[in-house]
């Protein structure tokens, strides 16, 4: 068996893999998505990748990088698959083979914003953007004038929250690992 097989199998063992079974390719879910005109697939031409055992060439595509989280998609999908909840699949699981597409920065951007969630339990822009930063200082310097304007009108906080239950999420995160590692 060859390896992209074995990561379709993969693949399809995760959450929401077996969903783009269902898939009837009616293109719904990348006529509704805002950004497929910076894809390399649409959802419909990925998920069609992928059952075609394309795996690799799947997980070396920027799509489910430049998926903003809209909910578009799952909203209007006839069939009801999480579009993007597999999405996130196909992002961890990028990673977890080392097929991220080099060049693009969302990566790091995604990578940031889980480390945040991990440490503190929930989101703070400065921190991701910190963290983003340090990979790409001229972003950030591109940033500055709109970061004094929020953080002078006091729309931008300069300490960290934190969640009063960090543990319970942080547990809920190895769970989750352990799910994943163990398919």
């Amino acid at each position: 068996m060859t390896t992209y097989l074995k990561l379709q199998e993969l693949f399809y063992s995760t959450g929401y893999g077996k969903d783009i079974l269902r898939c009837i390719q009616c293109g719904t879910c990348s006529g509704s998505c805002p950004f497929t005109d910076q894809m390399d697939y649409a959802p419909r031409g990925l998920f069609s990748l992928i059952r075609d055992g394309e795996m690799g060439e799947a997980l070396k595509s920027n799509t489910m990088w430049f998926c903003s989280s809209c909910y578009q998609c799952t909203e209007r999908c006839p069939q009801e698959i999480p579009v993007t909840d597999i999405m996130y699949s196909l992002k961890q699981m990028a990673f977890k083979m080392s097929t991220v597409p080099s060049g693009l920065k969302m990566p790091d951007l995604y990578n940031s914003f889980a480390d945040n969630l991990k440490y503190f339990g929930r989101v703070t822009d400065q921190l991701v953007m910190a963290k983003y930063s340090m990979k790409h200082p001229f972003d950030a310097i591109k940033s500055m004038p709109l970061a004094i304007k929020l953080i002078l009108r006091k729309r931008m906080e300069m300490r960290p929250q934190m969640t009063n239950n960090r543990l319970t999420v942080s547990t809920l995160l190895k769970q989750n690992k352990k799910k994943e590692q163990a398919l």
